[in-house]
């Protein structure tokens, strides 16, 4: 491999910086596009009945989306992941991942101790694991950048190497941000199965609140309801549900 004054495996790396740094920006801009006229559940007409339930604990796909573009055009100023050598980038990728485990089991333990009705006291009985939690969302937070823009560089270039992109670059270039996907708020007539509105919920909220909120809208409107996870929504930067499945998550950031 040839090296010389400013350049590096035949081009120049500060100015392939600077062309990814241009590419991000518009990547920042079609989001914003895409967080005002996107594909997100849009509700009207009578479903907008149901939103008089959920207005505050709706998911903000428009801030996630300007959060998450803005995260990946702090990643590209910064030239991450070219920052590190591979095998820091690696340890990075694992570690995160094993963090990520760790919180989705403190977080199946949370959703245990709040689905029992023995445990009366469910915030007291919880308190320990969510203070462990918390740290592991703090831990995962900071591991996020570098493992995401590790993955997003390794699916670039598995793509370039099968001439799908143009001048190297894939067009837009990939951009994914992982997250606790929304819960949805299913609600049907209840005289025939037919969906009249499909509101996306935070998905903090507890096995406790999502039933209450089932039957407040059910005892409400005289409908049928149900809160149900999603695998997943059409938006950019690509939302991707927290997995400990490194196969799967760069499946399914190559497929959006």
């Amino acid at each position: 491999m040839t090296k010389t004054a400013g350049f590096v495996c035949g081009y120049n790396r500060p100015m392939f910086y600077r062309i990814l740094r241009v590419l991000d920006f518009l990547a920042l801009a079609l989001a914003i596009v895409v967080a005002l006229a996107g594909d997100v559940p849009r509700l009207t007409g009578e479903s907008d009945r149901v939103r008089t339930f959920t207005r505050t604990i709706e998911f903000d796909y428009p801030n996630w989306i300007w959060n998450a573009a803005w995260t990946k055009l702090e990643q590209a100023t910064i030239g991450l992941p070219y920052l590190f050598d591979r095998g820091t980038n690696k340890q990075v990728v694992v570690e995160y991942l094993r963090t990520t485990q760790r919180l989705i089991q403190a977080e199946i333990q949370i959703e245990k101790i709040f689905a029992d009705p023995a445990i009366v006291d469910k915030e007291s009985s919880s308190a320990y694991v969510r203070a462990q939690r918390d740290k592991l969302i703090a831990r995962q937070n900071s591991l996020a950048p570098l493992a995401e823009a590790t993955l997003q560089s390794q699916v670039s270039d598995a793509v370039a190497e099968l001439g799908l992109t143009m001048s190297g670059q894939p067009i837009p270039p990939v951009l994914y941000h992982t997250t606790s996907a929304p819960l949805a708020l299913i609600v049907s007539e209840r005289s025939v199965i037919q969906q009249i509105a499909n509101v996306s919920i935070l998905p903090t909220l507890t096995l406790d609140d999502q039933i209450e909120l089932e039957e407040q809208v059910t005892g409400s409107l005289n409908v049928s309801t149900l809160v149900v996870p999603i695998g997943g929504v059409g938006v950019y930067p690509t939302m991707v549900t927290e997995t400990t499945d490194l196969r799967w998550m760069l499946d399914t950031i190559a497929h959006e």
